[in-house]
């Protein structure tokens, strides 16, 4: 059973994101956000004491979805393209979901808008070791002697960016509409190919 209080800070969250989106954080103001999520003022001190502390947890909420990748190993028992493939779904997956690009369209904007909200993203990313995933899977794939990388962080910088391209990118910077399923099958089937072919050991 969900508790009155999740409620309160969902409502409180949702609010936020409308709000920073529309005014910024130094514009908006905690009486807005208050009304438009039907809590007292009261209530929203209780859990967020500032915008600032807001704005943070809406950013680790945006940044957390990414932990995903970090769960999948390297097994040298399956073949590269296929580990891979099934990594580039659950990432494309979470890129065309359209809570995570509403929630990256407002960071994104409030980044731009301000130096701190900026430096706050880029210290939650520094924080979150879960973003490294594809970086240790292909560390691990190279120990295995099944690829051959010499910059991991690099290579998966590339191969996010690719999916990026497709699923992403055009979505949140000129609101173009979701990714068709057959624009996912394409952005993966790229991503993959462009990795392999840079990057798969020579038996």
């Amino acid at each position: 059973m969900v508790k009155v209080a999740e409620v309160k800070q969902e409502n409180i969250i949702i609010a936020a994101i409308d709000i920073f989106a529309d005014k910024g954080l130094e514009q908006a103001s905690m009486e807005a956000i208050s009304k438009q999520a039907g809590v007292s003022k009261r209530t929203l001190y209780k859990y967020y004491p500032t915008k600032e502390s807001l704005f943070s947890v809406i950013v680790e909420r945006m940044l957390s979805n990414v932990r995903v990748i970090s769960q999948i190993p390297f097994d040298p028992q399956v073949s590269v393209k296929a580990q891979l493939t099934a990594i580039a779904e659950k990432e494309v997956e979470l890129l065309c979901c359209p809570t995570f690009q509403s929630l990256a369209r407002m960071v994104l904007s409030e980044c731009m808008r301000s130096d701190n909200s900026a430096t706050l993203m880029v210290e939650k990313v520094q924080q979150l070791e879960g973003c490294k995933g594809l970086t240790r899977w292909i560390k691990a794939g190279s120990d295995a002697g099944k690829l051959d990388v010499e910059y991991p962080e690099v290579a998966s910088e590339q191969f996010i960016a690719a999916l990026k391209s497709i699923v992403f990118w055009p979505q949140i910077l000129v609101h173009l509409p979701p990714a068709s399923q057959q624009d996912r099958d394409i952005a993966i089937e790229m991503a993959v190919a462009q990795f392999l072919s840079a990057y798969i050991k020579e038996s």
